[in-house]
């Protein structure tokens, strides 16, 4: 996630009919642990706001810089914010996946 900052002043109109939208979220890690405990029930009340039609994107990122390999991989899973819950299910099983090659590559890197 990025932020700027400006320093000024100005004048923000308020309307009611402004829409947000958040269309991707990207999870970047060097640490398994981090991975491991990610609370999926956040992720959902991220895109509670979206349109049912709107397609979104989650990244699941590990960069493991220490280990001898430099190991690095990644994961996407997106779709509509309708099939946001199938859309967690299958973040959840390719996620498991990306821990069970990191840590199998980290335990063959101290060898």
């Amino acid at each position: 996630m990025f932020i700027y900052g400006q320093e000024g002043k100005a004048k923000i109109k308020y309307s009611e009919n402004a829409e947000t939208k958040v269309t991707s979220l990207k999870y970047s890690s060097n640490s398994i642990k981090d991975l491991e405990t990610i609370d999926f029930d956040e992720i959902k009340s991220i895109f509670a706001f979206n349109r049912e039609d709107g397609v979104i994107k989650i990244i699941f990122e590990i960069d493991l810089k220490e280990s001898k390999i430099k190991f690095k991989s990644s994961i996407t899973v997106s779709g509509k914010t309708k099939e946001l819950d199938s859309l967690i299910k299958r973040s959840k099983k390719r996620l498991n996946t990306l821990i069970r090659i990191a840590k199998r590559n980290k335990i063959n890197s101290k060898l």
